[in-house]
């Protein structure tokens, strides 16, 4: 790290070697994940100081505004991985308004034969020239390909594809240890899509490969696969070339609906739900057998009626046929689970709702997607308990995320009564996506039970501005708290507030 030998340290029943990414206890594999592996190499190599949260933020997301919610969260992680649970912490201490601090005894010395890690490969965001700003969906989608082609591979680690948008065109810090950047373009000419790849050292200097794939809409879906295996075939010569991991379609024309829809859900705006819709169900038209793009279709189906959108179902009954439509067509399909239990969610079926999500998670127990819908799901239905470990979960699996995420995390403090951290996370959200409204409803009903009536009415206002037609009605159909007496707090203080 830092330019300076990997080392394999002892602390405790404790080894970590720094060479190989692996942390033991007792002789036994430790679970961990690699954002923890970071945060503990950094504060063991800097035991000798109190570490303050700002040196995290320049080591660890290399000077990014990140909340305190991702750092406390990192924290929480990586003692729940040491088992440092009592109150008296035996190796990860914080100094009250100061940071934290490694405080066990801790010896190093080097691997013997000094091992290599596993390569720890980035996949950067496509580029594209600004005069063609219509491909970006297929430039994000190319790279969400190759994350997930490239994954679950023995020889080397990849970042996850939150990571790789955060990061954009940046090199990113030695903490990452990235020793390979894929790069790459997009441009198109008629009915042809030039995707030029090239493979880069860990600093983005040096080019080791490059080749320029030529393909057409017809051929894109296939191209994806074929880059894919290219890639594997540079970067660990011999190794035999296996699939992506099935689309859920063959038809390029259905799998290109798909990858705009998702695109345009992700712009968070009420045209873009709607254009993901079409997008969607253009798509299940093109292939009837495309289960995904069913579970997407629920998905934007329940934030049209959760947000009483333009072109809103009366009910969710669509959007719950379509999910179980998804599960029909591939009973594997996570997605199509975790859209179940989000649609079950908002319908007041607490049972259902948990069962369809474990099950998304027995199909991918690795996807932060789900754990975070799973956690705010907790939320709606007034079980923050079961919610906050959900949600601390989404920080160890993916470092980066949308910053929409970190809203429900604010939800189950409120609904624990922790209001000073509630208000933190919500304006946390606003500062960046003011259009939120989730959070504008919440932020108000928290202003108002401390007494801040002024600013609770000022963000009534807020949010009259960004949505006219917003009542009581949506609050309760967006927070349909099974508890009457949770559900009275929040009705009665947007009531109080102004919002009629």
């Amino acid at each position: 790290m830092n330019g300076t030998p990997a080392q394999i340290w002892r602390f405790g029943s404790f080894v970590f070697n720094e060479a190989t990414s692996e942390l033991s206890r007792n002789g036994k594999a430790v679970p961990i994940e690699p954002q923890s592996l970071l945060l503990l190499g950094y504060l063991i190599r800097h035991r000798d100081r109190v570490v303050s949260r700002e040196d995290l933020v320049d080591a660890i997301w290399q000077g990014r505004a990140v909340s305190d919610w991702a750092i406390s969260g990192a924290i929480k992680a990586l003692r729940v991985a040491l088992g440092d649970t009592e109150a008296e912490r035996q190796f990860v201490r914080t100094i009250h308004s100061r940071g934290y601090r490694f405080v066990a005894q801790a010896t190093s010395t080097p691997p013997e034969g000094q091992p290599q890690k596993p390569p720890m490969i980035l996949v950067r965001i496509f580029r594209m020239p600004h005069q063609e700003n219509g491909l970006e969906y297929l430039a994000e989608g190319l790279a969400e390909d190759l994350i997930t082609g490239l994954s679950g591979r023995p020889s080397w680690r990849v970042l996850s594809y939150n990571t790789a948008r955060a990061l954009a065109e940046s090199v990113p810090s030695a903490e990452y240890g990235v020793t390979t950047i894929i790069d790459g373009s997009i441009r198109q000419s008629a009915d042809t899509i030039r995707i030029n790849v090239s493979v880069l050292d860990g600093s983005g200097t040096q080019q080791a490969w490059a080749e320029s794939f030529d393909l057409t809409p017809n051929s894109l879906l296939a191209g994806h696969d074929m880059i894919c295996e290219r890639l594997i075939a540079v970067l660990s010569p011999g190794e035999p070339a296996r699939r992506s991991r099935q689309r859920g379609t063959l038809d390029p024309a259905a799998y290109d609906h798909y990858q705009k829809g998702r695109y345009a859900y992700f712009r968070y705006e009420p045209k873009a739900f709607i254009a993901a819709l079409d997008n969607f169900t253009k798509a299940t038209e093109i292939d009837p057998t495309y289960a995904n793009a069913y579970a997407q279709q629920a998905y934007c189906r329940t934030t049209l009626y959760v947000f009483g959108l333009p072109g809103a179902d009366k009910t969710l009954d669509a959007a719950e046929a379509l999910a179980r439509k998804a599960i029909e067509i591939d009973g594997e399909s996570a997605l199509g689970h975790a859209r179940l239990g989000w649609v079950l969610g908002y319908c007041g079926k607490p049972a259902e709702t948990i069962a369809a999500f474990e099950t998304a998670l027995r199909f991918d127990p690795d996807n932060a997607e789900v754990y975070h819908a799973y956690g705010e799901t907790m939320n709606r239905l007034a079980q923050p308990q079961k919610a906050a470990p959900l949600l601390e979960t989404v920080f160890s699996k993916d470092s980066y995320f949308p910053p929409s995420w970190e809203f429900p995390q604010g939800h189950t403090e409120i609904l624990l009564g922790h209001h000073d951290r509630a208000i933190e996370h919500f304006n946390s959200v606003l500062d960046r996506l003011e259009r939120f409204i989730p959070a504008r409803v919440q932020l108000v009903r928290t202003l108002w039970e401390t007494g801040n009536k002024t600013d609770a009415r000022q963000n009534v206002a807020a949010i009259r501005t960004f949505a006219p037609n917003y009542s009581l009605a949506h609050v309760a159909r967006m927070f349909p708290y099974p508890d009457k007496v949770e559900k009275a707090r929040l009705i009665n203080a947007l009531a109080d507030a102004g919002l009629g």
